[in-house]
């Protein structure tokens, strides 16, 4: 079976529209597991991730089957440290992209999640230095050791109806930019111009 698991970050409010998430996916080698196991899959992921990069925020994990058809209802749902938050000083749309891909980096077989800046707790510099970036290579480890010997974090193809195990992965020294993570806006500055004359 594979699953895509919503890993979901609040460190700024318990709003739904402040979560930060990724969306790894998995595969669990040993054939279709029961809803118990996802359950503790989930329970140690959301375990993993709740102090991963020296953060204490509240974590939600959600699996999901990968190949089922809308609508997909989660097959575990597990919240570790609910309720806490601690207000962030990084812009939220900044992140560090972990790349990743199996055997070959060709298409169909490589994927991306980016790792917010405020998961990571580190100040933005021009570039990420060399231990933002180890920080952010450590979230495929996690990942990677997720779930034990039988469950494989990997990248899924739709389309080929196929799963690769990430078998190498890397991060650059670029910063990126999901706008989709921004906070809204509550407040304006507004100006008016007038051409002289």
């Amino acid at each position: 079976m594979i699953v895509r698991a919503q890993i979901a970050w609040w460190p700024d409010s318990a709003l739904p529209r402040d979560a930060v998430s990724i969306n790894p996916h998995f595969e669990n080698t040993i054939g279709i597991p029961g809803a118990g196991d996802w359950e503790q899959f989930a329970d140690d992921l959301a375990t993993a991730m709740a102090t991963y990069g020296g953060n204490a925020y509240q974590t939600r994990v959600s699996i999901y089957d990968a190949e089922g058809s809308a609508p997909v209802f989660p097959e575990a749902v597990v919240t570790k440290l609910p309720g806490v938050h601690s207000a962030s000083s990084w812009p939220r749309e900044v992140a560090l992209c972990l790349s990743y891909y199996s055997e070959n980096n060709m298409p169909k077989r490589r994927g991306r999640l980016f790792i917010p800046i405020a998961v990571l707790r580190s100040t933005p510099g021009l570039r990420p230095d060399a231990a933002q970036r180890t920080k952010a290579l450590d979230c495929g480890t996690l990942l990677a050791n997720a779930g034990g010997a039988n469950i494989d974090w990997g990248v899924w193809s739709r389309t080929d109806a196929a799963f690769h195990p990430v078998t190498n992965s890397w991060v650059d020294d670029e910063w990126d930019t999901m706008r989709s993570r921004g906070l809204r806006s509550t407040t304006r500055s507004v100006a008016t111009h007038a051409e002289d004359n």
